[in-house]
């Protein structure tokens, strides 16, 4: 049976991911450096839209509720139960088709705007936006970054576009490390051999720095890197990610809407939101007790109705979280009956799911504290820093190769200018 290709077509190929994903790093490098501080970058960028001080205890589903009510036709199907203090109260509004019950897109009746931010006590408007929307200026500038660093700010095709290159990277991770191996040498030491490819030399030419840093910098920050690069396959290309892992035992969390998809949605459930909220608090009190989990008060809480499938999901958060933020401990229930339809535990439950939690957390920053905030920021620094200098030893490279082949080409039409002599 054929062995594998040799280093030379390694090499080939590593030259050309890089090349390729030269540009889509460099962006998510770029962007992903400011991710772990979008909500402070967004206060800062946008103060009268995320900051309130009004004293009192914030009240998310009667605020939700005045809101219905000042604008019919609405919808508001994701509700944080909990708001950080001096904080506003932000819900995304839609508006539905009166005869068929969906969404309807942006036009004639439909409000040029999506995002509602108040005042998460009184219930005072503090503002609005459609959100990623750069042309309304400041209050617009995080979103339109994350837009960037999620999509290239494309839509549906950049969200394909940055997925394929998220797998693309994935596998370039392996072919990286492997070309940094040193080649067989009979009676060196393996160690010996490997180490000056992590070390990266002073007092060398510009090139030969710029080398050693793309080649010690992709080891130091190895595996991280593969984390960033799956993970970001999980985001993009979830179709593709829960295939893959679902080999390793892993559950797929989207499947209960599968299950439960309906004919028509279902926008008007039994279970209007307070209820359900009821319905979930006690869902979860049952769901620690029988897992032996307790539950964090000071923890995220949210409840999200999915009329496509009669479902409401009550998020909150438990010792089984693992972002720092909570509400990774999830129910799925049925909007009407109130009956169990899907549990998700962030860990704990099921080995496959609990790395795929872990990497998301890593991806976003929500574990060991501000440390690691500033090392992910860095490190997206990093990954812009590795695909510029790729592509600097590859227009070195093809600059040398340039120069080599002219110089073959002038040798005989030297040799025939003596001749003449």
């Amino acid at each position: 049976m054929a062995g594998l290709p040799g280093r030379p077509f390694w090499v080939i190929a590593h030259r050309w991911a890089g090349l390729s994903l030269a540009l889509f790093l460099a962006v998510a490098g770029l962007t992903g450096a400011l991710m772990p501080w979008i909500e402070e970058l967004e206060a800062l960028t946008a103060p009268e839209l995320h900051l309130s001080q009004t004293p009192g205890a914030p009240d998310p589903l009667a605020i939700r509720a005045q809101v219905l009510r000042r604008y019919p036709g609405a919808a508001v199907d994701f509700l944080p139960l909990t708001v950080e203090p001096g904080h506003s109260l932000r819900l995304h509004l839609h508006w539905l088709d009166p005869v068929t019950g969906l969404e309807r897109e942006h036009g004639a009746g439909v409000p040029d705007w999506d995002d509602l931010f108040l005042d998460p006590v009184t219930g005072t408007e503090l503002g609005r936006r459609e959100w990623g929307d750069i042309g309304q200026g400041a209050k617009n500038l995080m979103p339109f970054v994350y837009r960037l660093h999620y999509t290239l700010a494309a839509g549906t095709a950049g969200l394909l576009v940055m997925g394929v290159a998220a797998i693309v990277w994935t596998v370039d991770c392996f072919v990286g490390f492997f070309l940094t191996l040193p080649p067989r040498a009979p009676g060196a030491p393996f160690w010996k051999r490997w180490r000056p490819s992590w070390q990266v030399r002073r007092g060398k030419s510009a090139y030969k720095l710029n080398f050693d840093l793309h080649r010690a910098g992709g080891l130091w920050l190895w595996p991280l890197l593969l984390v960033f690069a799956w993970s970001s396959v999980s985001f993009n290309l979830p179709q593709v990610h829960a295939p893959v892992m679902k080999l390793f035992g892993a559950e797929d969390a989207r499947e209960v809407f599968v299950r439960n998809a309906l004919p028509a949605p279902r926008n008007a459930p039994r279970l209007d939101f307070t209820a359900a909220t009821a319905r979930g608090e006690a869902l979860a009190r049952d769901l620690a007790k029988e897992h032996g989990l307790a539950l964090r008060s000071e923890g995220e809480r949210w409840l999200w109705h999915v009329p496509t499938s009669g479902l409401y999901v009550y998020g909150f958060t438990t010792s089984a979280d693992i972002g720092e933020h909570g509400g990774g401990t999830r129910i799925a229930f049925d909007s009407d009956s109130g009956a169990v339809r899907g549990v998700e535990l962030p860990s704990g439950a099921n080995g496959a799911n609990t790395f795929t939690n872990w990497l998301t957390a890593l991806h976003m920053a929500q574990v060991f504290g501000l440390p690691y905030r500033v090392f992910v920021s860095l490190l997206g620094l990093a990954v812009t820093m590795l695909s510029v200098t790729g592509v600097v030893i590859w227009m070195k490279k093809r600059s040398a190769r340039a120069g080599r082949r002219l110089k073959t080409a002038a040798r005989p039409r030297l040799s025939l200018k003596r001749a003449r002599l």
